[in-house]
């Protein structure tokens, strides 16, 4: 009987612990895919933003794609003219957030050395770019440094 009493608290025990568990992103430890729009809808970007896809920034980032779990990015419709670029990645852990926020401090440079010869109008966008990291999550922004800043600060409140 004692057994029993035994084997049935641990399989109880065992149920309510795997309740605790989530596989879901956290969207209070971080940001969320809904940020970017709330970004968008601010006015900190220059002219047409279009959407690309989760395996072209995994490319142009260099991040490994397996460590993205979500995430939106839109890249300036008229890359000759405007840098602007919004990105929000949710990785597996935030090793990869991590791994992913250094991927982002190099895309921007190598944004900005590009920009000095070719756009030079969009240099102090690029210098006033926002990079922040919060738990698993990176965000990456360039638009209008005056706004953006502020603008960011306020997601999650």
């Amino acid at each position: 009987m004692k057994k029993k009493l035994v084997l049935l608290f641990a399989a109880l025990l065992a149920v309510g612990l795997m309740g605790c568990s989530s596989n879901s992103p956290k969207s209070s430890a971080g940001y969320t895919v809904d940020d970017a729009q709330v970004l968008l809808d601010a006015g900190v970007f220059n002219g047409e933003m279009g959407k690309i896809e989760l395996d072209t920034v995994a490319m142009l980032y260099d991040i490994d794609r397996d460590t993205i779990q979500d995430g939106v990015s839109y890249l300036a419709s008229d890359t000759s003219v405007s840098a602007d670029e919004l990105t929000i990645l949710i990785l597996t852990d935030e090793e990869a957030a991590k791994t992913a926020e250094t991927a982002c401090e190099k895309r921007l440079d190598s944004q900005l050395n590009t920009a000095k010869n070719y756009t030079p109008a969009a240099v102090p966008r690029l210098e006033g770019a926002v990079i922040r990291r919060q738990g698993n999550t990176v965000l990456l922004a360039v638009g209008d440094p005056s706004k953006l800043p502020s603008v960011v600060d306020q997601l999650g409140n």
